[in-house]
């Protein structure tokens, strides 16, 4: 159980937290109201910055199922997945952290 448990990990942070993401979007653009009752522009930009951090814990929960468990193929797929996500997410994140420090 342990040996899934942490590909698992490795496999659903960042896919949790894309969907966080999308789903605040979503959010923001149906009602204008309730995006502007609970902050909806906060949350996102506080996701989009704490993302990497997610990113970067995947990425090292794989590399330990990698060395300490048989499931290769699925942790090296987190590893390439947190990865990837990581390096598209430097080249977008600059106007997110402008805004956050405006926020601060």
């Amino acid at each position: 159980m342990q040996k899934k448990l942490a590909t698992l990990i490795g496999l659903r942070l960042p896919s949790y937290t894309i969907g966080i993401i999308a789903l605040l979007i979503l959010v923001s653009f149906a009602s204008y109201t309730i995006s502007s009752i609970i902050l909806i522009d906060k949350l996102i930009l506080l996701a989009v910055v704490l993302s990497p951090m997610v990113f970067t814990l995947g990425a090292i929960v794989s590399i330990i199922a990698l060395v300490k468990f048989e499931n290769k193929i699925a942790a090296l797929t987190g590893i390439v997945l947190n990865i990837a996500l990581l390096v598209a997410l430097l080249f977008f994140i600059k106007p997110f952290l402008v805004e956050f420090k405006f926020l601060i």
